[in-house]
């Protein structure tokens, strides 16, 4: 896998919907000899093109593009609607905004479309999440030798992707940050395992190469990752608080001063799963509400969304979602550049540390 994309280290930039991307660090993560990630998720197929020709102005080398898989279930009842707006708008009244009456529609991409615009734009990385491309889908980009990922939380999910076709795995782990990807097969929800232990589990039953996501801050976590199979993985958090990032300054100053305690997996911001730092936004929402009773993805989106935004321009960050894995205590404030540089130090000395190591393999009898 290393070898067809063309990488120089094992390290790929998560894709991070919301406008915390930039360009400029696809640019460096990729000159950096990684894998820069464009998320198209949430955006307009117009809005995506955009994106997609603007960061190939900064960058010559293949990226990945993220398309998120429409969501298939928004029901809810006028009673679910009426009960969580009223909770919203009694946090709106504390923040100064108009009072809502109703939630204003999303209308989400469809999800061949988007690939079938990127490709058509130059992309040959596609990675996808919240759901799966048809066979069909996935069979017509390799026959045009685009290489597919798909997001997996639990080894059978992973087996699901490879049968589908992909030509690797992102198996997201506990701790990682932002959404959940997996859930997708019908009566199932999600896994909820530890990267060290759903990694090498997949990377056994697989014969496609498995890239590791959550929890990963540094070299050590990088090569702790291939030691457990991976081929390569996958970073967010620590991206987030590279200069080069979008993240507002408070999301950037919430992660530096977290600990490996301070986030939570909670449905209340978006309707799906989600890692964010805990605050009184999310206990309050949780101990009024159960997870059944929350409005369905993208219906809380778009319900909190200008609330969300308010807040970190507010200064509020207890009403805030502020994306996040586990590693808090190992991010770091640094360009991009020099981040690459740290893990790739990290890398080597970790390795070599290994290597003169005393360790002895114990003898099987």
């Amino acid at each position: 896998m290393i070898n067809r994309l063309m990488l120089r280290l094992p390290i790929i930039q998560a894709p991070m919907a919301g406008g915390v991307v930039t360009p400029k660090m696809i640019a460096e993560v990729n000159k950096a000899g990684g894998l820069g990630s464009l998320p198209l998720g949430y955006l307009s197929i117009a809005d995506a093109q955009k994106a997609i020709k603007q960061t190939q102005l900064v960058t010559s080398t293949p990226f990945a593009a993220n398309i998120f898989i429409s969501s298939k279930n928004n029901t809810y009842s006028a009673t679910q609607l009426a009960q969580m707006l009223a909770h919203i708008n009694d946090y709106r009244k504390k923040l100064d905004l108009p009072l809502k009456t109703d939630i204003e529609p999303l209308i989400e991409a469809d999800a061949d479309e988007m690939v079938d615009m990127a490709v058509a734009e130059g992309v040959s990385i596609i990675s996808f999440t919240f759901g799966t491309l048809s066979h069909q889908k996935i069979v017509a980009l390799k026959q045009k030798n685009v290489f597919v990922m798909g997001t997996a939380t639990s080894v059978r999910e992973g087996l699901q992707l490879e049968k589908l076709g992909c030509d690797a795995v992102i198996a997201q782990g506990y701790e990682a940050g932002g959404h959940r990807g997996g859930g997708f097969i019908e009566h199932q929800p999600g896994g909820l395992v530890g990267t060290m232990a759903l990694v090498p589990q997949m990377v056994d039953a697989l014969k496609i190469p498995v890239i590791a996501a959550g929890g990963m801050m540094n070299g050590k976590g990088v090569v702790a990752a291939l030691a457990l199979g991976a081929e390569a993985v996958q970073m967010g958090t620590g991206f987030l608080t590279c200069l080069e990032s979008n993240a507002s300054d408070l999301h950037k100053q919430a992660i530096l001063a977290g600990e490996e305690t301070s986030s939570v997996i909670t449905p209340v911001f978006t309707g799906k799963d989600v890692r964010a730092m805990n605050n009184d936004f999310i206990t309050d929402t949780e101990a009024k509400f159960t997870k059944e009773a929350i409005l369905p993805y993208p219906l809380q989106h778009q319900l909190t969304k200008e609330l969300r935004t308010k807040a970190v321009k507010s200064g509020a960050i207890n009403y805030a979602s502020f994306w996040s894995g586990q590693g808090n205590r190992l991010s770091r404030l640094l360009s991009v550049a020099e981040f690459m540089r740290q893990l790739e130090h990290e890398m080597a000395e970790t390795l070599s540390l290994l290597a003169a190591s005393n360790y002895v393999t114990p003898s099987r009898k």
